[in-house]
């Protein structure tokens, strides 16, 4: 029997590829001011592509940026990945329907909570401007505890926190690997959100797939 509903955040319960459009263009304002729009837009796309769906190193990320656009003047990478770090979650684009089924299934009794990957500064700012923590029971950052997706222990870990076991739980995300194969692998349902950087990438036969986040009430009984 489920007792508890877990989720990844970007790209399952926000718009990640959305959020990262708002952020490109403070990150243009902020270090590139008097760049005409052509150049600005070339920039962009290479970030898009560059960027991997934010599964990268920031760091050696903007290092690779800064010497494709010659950017003689451009802060040290540490700078800029703090930057990213640090206001990215001024920018978020929550699923309309994130906050609606969070307080349904809290309505209906189960546990739910967010396991994510990501440095604590940037994953809680997102969480902290999302409007969703008043509906979450249990937060688990991989920067908190130097456990990262797709270790099942992340996922255990969460189980123990929350007094359930594993099989107790259902893990909803979008990474094939990070998501669907850590969460199995630690004993836990999943359920795949089939959005972002990822969609179509590697389905399971074996797992649910949706492309709405309300869709999980389908699979929750």
């Amino acid at each position: 029997m489920i007792k508890a509903v877990l989720f990844d955040f970007d790209e399952t319960l926000q718009d990640r590829t959305e959020a990262f459009e708002h952020y490109m263009d403070t990150f243009f304002s902020d270090f590139c001011p008097g760049i005409d729009d052509n150049e600005i837009e070339k920039r962009k796309q290479e970030m898009r592509i560059t960027g991997n769906g934010g599964y990268v190193n920031r760091e050696e990320w903007y290092a690779s940026l800064i010497k494709s656009w010659e950017w003689t003047d451009a802060p040290q990478s540490s700078v800029l990945a703090l930057h990213y770090d640090t206001k990215f979650g001024d920018h978020n684009i929550v699923f309309p329907d994130s906050p609606k089924l969070l307080k349904v299934l809290k309505s209906r009794g189960y546990i739910v909570g967010v396991i994510t990957n990501g440095p604590s500064v940037l994953q809680h700012h997102k969480l902290d401007t999302s409007g969703l923590r008043e509906y979450l029971d249990i937060v688990v950052v991989s920067g908190d505890i130097g456990i990262h997706k797709p270790d099942p222990e992340i996922f255990k870990y969460t189980a123990d926190k929350i007094g359930l076991k594993p099989e107790e739980c259902v893990y909803v995300g979008d990474h094939p690997v990070n998501d669907i194969k850590g969460a199995t692998d630690a004993g836990m349902k999943a359920i795949r959100m089939n959005y972002g950087w990822f969609k179509n990438q590697d389905l399971r036969s074996d797992i649910p797939v949706i492309d709405c986040i309300k869709e999980v009430l389908k699979f929750i009984s």
